[in-house]
């Protein structure tokens, strides 16, 4: 019973943390200048039509109770219409999200296993190990659109190696599976911006673990059994570095998702991300809310979950089930 209430505590203080963002979010939301009105009739109508969009749209109301309002229609699907687009919001961002997670996701996967890869080679080789922490804290700290910059520059301006933005060839008429090649293709540029951070990130979370591995009494067991230290590291040792590495790509979902919005905006990519740069310009209120109150719940989500697979991990029993 004390799992599932920590559990029930968890879920309980995500929603509040939840609420507590999306009011802040709100808040800022309606004290941006311009205003919802001018956003909907136009930066030169007159002060009748303003006055009548304010009333069609229930502006006039309290921010409290519009607040209130907001939060109930949300809870029950109905995210608004948004301004820009004359269209739900929430069909706009389930069309949107669908990009976007296959470019989060596939560097995810993509980071994980080279950082993996990397980390466990550095903690196994003192000398190359200090200079291989040293590139991966350096290129850690590289801002991603400076990175997607260099990227756009080199191989697709200068040696016109990948295209230069966009989801798929314009020109192309391939429909379903047959665009999947040409989608791959221009993926491989805003997908090689946010990998080459995101392995960074994780080659040094691998490389720390790995070390305290390497010092643990099963290591020392299994070369006095005569184990090859390949063996060891990559079987004994990878085996109980990777469930730090899977929390540690769940506390990053939101460094995901900041990275998301700057590498569709620079590469075109019709994601979610563009989705929000495009709202903040036209002063969208409906989709900024929702989307900020879907990457808010996924972020607390993801944080939750890691928690939990933290709290239950136990780096000791790990590591005697591993030689066992």
């Amino acid at each position: 019973m004390s799992g599932i209430a920590s559990i029930l505590r968890a879920i309980a203080a995500g929603l509040a943390a939840w609420l507590v963002i999306q009011a802040l979010l709100f808040a800022l939301v309606q004290a941006a200048p311009g205003g919802a009105a001018a956003a909907l009739a136009g930066d030169f109508a007159t002060r009748e039509t303003q006055a009548e969009v304010v009333r069609s749209f229930a502006l006039d109301q309290p921010a409290p109770q519009r607040f209130v309002s907001f939060i109930a229609r949300m809870v029950q699907g109905d995210w608004g219409l948004s301004y820009q687009y004359r269209r739900p919001v929430a069909g706009l961002i389930a069309e949107r999200i669908v990009p976007t997670l296959a470019l989060m996701l596939g560097a995810l996967v993509i980071a994980i296993a080279a950082g993996r890869a990397i980390g466990l080679w550095a903690a196994a080789h003192e000398r190359g190990g200090i200079v291989a922490t040293a590139a991966a804290s350096a290129a850690h700290a590289l801002p991603v659109f400076w990175v997607g910059q260099l990227l756009m520059l080199g191989p697709a301006l200068e040696w016109r190696w990948f295209p230069v933005s966009g989801l798929t060839d314009p020109r192309s008429t391939a429909a379903g599976w047959a665009a999947l090649p040409d989608i791959a293709w221009h993926a491989v540029l805003p997908l090689s911006t946010l990998v080459l951070q995101q392995t960074a990130y994780f080659a040094t979370v691998a490389a720390a673990k790995a070390r305290i591995e390497l010092a643990q009494g099963y290591v020392r067991a299994a070369r006095a059994r005569g184990l090859a230290e390949r063996e060891i590291l990559w079987g004994h040792v990878a085996r109980n570095v990777s469930p730090q590495l899977a929390v540690a790509a769940l506390n990053r979902i939101g460094m995901l998702f900041t990275g998301a919005v700057l590498v569709e905006t620079l590469f075109a990519w019709p994601g979610l991300g563009r989705l929000i740069a495009s709202a903040i310009l036209n002063r969208d209120h409906p989709v900024l809310l929702g989307a900020f109150g879907l990457i808010v719940a996924a972020v607390i989500t993801s944080s939750i979950v890691a928690d939990l697979v933290q709290a239950r991990l136990d780096p000791r029993v790990g590591g005697e089930r591993a030689v066992a």
